[in-house]
């Protein structure tokens, strides 16, 4: 079975980290890593990530609060997994999903990238987000999509081989914040060949402090971006 390596980083995460995780500990696939980054928080979440007695949990901490291109960067240097994946702490998996995509990833060698579709969590109630779903090496397709504000995926959704990271000449930009995340996309999607599931098998939860409604900020980010480009 394939090690997958699983990214959490947790500033002041304590309203919904339990439920995170507990997603993460009802996988029906058991083969997997959790690279918890506490990015310097002052709440309980400290507490609450050290009181699940797991040893496939492995906890991190910044001593200073780092961007999250920067804190990605640190979690990625301590992955071990051949796959790589992401879950916010305010976020959810079904407990299916890295069963589902890790047999999709082993039966076909040439996907590097597979994606889904997915929940939004609001009010406790699920609503499903049906986005368009690109294959193949279609980084034009992906690029349109965020510029018509409808971007392919949402980032808990994602599996990634870690070779096709590494292949890179740097993984996170550590410029960036709220977009670091599209950065990567981007410029993974130069080389790589994407997959998708059509189940929803994640759940993005909506509530007030949701970084990416800071818009100022990711408008900022992506004009950057652009301008890199």
């Amino acid at each position: 079975m394939k090690l997958v390596s699983i990214i959490m980083t947790c500033h002041n995460g304590e309203r919904y980290l339990k439920d995170a995780v507990l997603s993460i500990l009802t996988q029906t696939y058991k083969n997997w890593e959790l690279i918890f980054i506490d990015n310097n928080s002052t709440d309980d979440s400290k507490n609450i990530i050290l009181s699940f007695d797991d040893k496939r949990i492995n906890y991190f901490k910044s001593e200073k609060t780092l961007n999250l291109g920067s804190v990605r960067n640190f979690a990625i240097s301590k992955c071990n997994g051949y796959f790589i994946s992401f879950l916010d702490v305010d976020d959810l998996w079904l407990d299916n999903k890295l069963d589902l995509q890790v047999k999709k990833f082993l039966s076909n060698e040439k996907i590097d990238i597979l994606y889904s579709n997915y929940f939004q969590l609001k009010n406790n109630k699920n609503i499903k987000i049906e986005k368009n779903l690109f294959k193949g090496y279609c980084q034009r397709d992906i690029i349109l999509s965020y510029i018509n504000g409808k971007p392919l995926t949402a980032w808990l959704t994602l599996m990634i081989k870690k070779k096709s990271i590494e292949d890179l000449e740097y993984v996170f930009d550590e410029n960036l914040h709220i977009a670091s995340d599209f950065d990567l996309i981007i410029r993974l999607s130069a080389n790589c060949y994407f997959e998708f599931l059509e189940d929803y098998i994640c759940k993005y939860r909506i509530h007030d402090a949701n970084e990416s409604k800071k818009s100022y900020k990711e408008i900022y980010e992506i004009s950057y971006i652009i301008n890199k480009y």
